[in-house]
């Protein structure tokens, strides 16, 4: 993965982040690469997800929520997949173990 790609990423997981916080979930970065998940995060119930950002054009969801189901299983926690929707600044698609797939946008102003 080169420079660029790195950079990409970091800048989805921030703002992925930030939309988590925006929710009052508490985040740790952990930015472990395709081996771990991107964040590790506990909602307002006290439930621990290990979340994979993709801040790509193209959403695979299959290949993206296999990756997530699997690091989430090695750290024992539920699993999390936020994509990035391109063209519309500041949607995620989130898809969450045992929740039906939503859309999370930034409020901006």
């Amino acid at each position: 993965m080169g420079k660029a790609s790195r950079t990409k990423g970091r800048a989805g997981q921030t703002q992925a982040r930030q939309l988590l916080e925006s929710r009052d979930w508490t985040c740790g970065d952990l930015s472990g690469g395709i081996e771990s998940e991107d964040l590790l995060v506990i909602d307002g119930d006290g439930n621990t997800w290990a979340v994979e950002v993709k801040n790509t054009a193209s959403i695979n969801v299959r290949a993206h929520k296999k990756q997530a189901m699997t690091q989430a299983t090695k750290r024992r926690a539920k699993w999390m997949l936020m994509c990035r929707i391109d063209g519309y600044a500041g949607a995620w698609l989130v898809l969450r173990q045992g929740c039906n797939p939503v859309v999370w946008s930034v409020v901006n102003g």
